[in-house]
């Protein structure tokens, strides 16, 4: 018989898991605060990103907001290690959970790779959408529904962190056994913002190199 499946409704997958949306955010805040120094050339890389964002982001397709910022970010965060901590997109995940099937298309994911470019022990997620939420592609339930994927993957107790964005608006989340904690807006468009976004992409790679 096939597993019951929840689709993307908040609701419905916090009360299935167990999900304790806390203000209790120590791990959150941790990873939120990281600082760095950009480089010059890192700078005037986030300077022309800024420029794009600042002029068209409102206007971008899913696409074209995965090309000329997520993707972008993500080079500039310099968050990759070989044979340790590699950017995938578009990867499917599914698990048996509580006995649901639960199964995502992960827009953006950060994980230890295998051979061949294949994804085995996830840590973040990252969800964009264009539209309004609250409809069926609610990009904050995908997002946690590939969270719970990776805990039942990962079979450990460490935190796993998210993201997902509208337009160019980012939010940042953690979840650490039942206990979900979601950040403030960070706008992109807003330049200081943007710096903290590259921030918090970089401080990814300390917190994956140290479980």
């Amino acid at each position: 018989m096939d597993k019951p499946r929840l689709g993307f409704d908040l609701s419905l997958i916090a009360e299935a898991f167990g999900i304790n949306r806390t203000t209790q955010c120590n791990t959150l805040e941790q990873w939120l605060s990281g600082t760095f120094i950009l480089s010059p050339e890192e700078q005037h890389i986030l300077d022309r990103i800024y420029d794009d964002i600042a002029e068209d982001a409102d206007h971008w397709n899913e696409e074209e907001l995965k090309v000329k910022a997520v993707g972008l970010l993500f080079f500039l965060a310099n968050i990759s290690v070989k044979s340790k901590i590699k950017v995938f997109y578009e990867r499917p995940l599914s698990a048996e959970i509580n006995g649901y099937h639960v199964a995502v298309v992960v827009d953006c994911m950060v994980a230890t790779p295998m051979v061949f470019n294949t994804p085995k022990a996830p840590y973040f997620f990252l969800q964009e959408f264009k539209k309004g939420k609250g409809e069926k592609k609610d990009p904050e339930a995908q997002m946690l529904s590939a969270m719970l994927i990776a805990q039942a993957r990962n079979q450990d107790t460490t935190p796993v962190y998210g993201g997902f964005l509208i337009g160019a608006n980012w939010r940042f989340a953690t979840l650490t056994g039942p206990d979900y904690c979601l950040s403030r807006q960070y706008n992109a468009s807003h330049k200081p913002d943007l710096l903290q976004i590259v921030f918090i992409l970089r401080k990814l790679k300390d917190l994956i190199l140290s479980r």
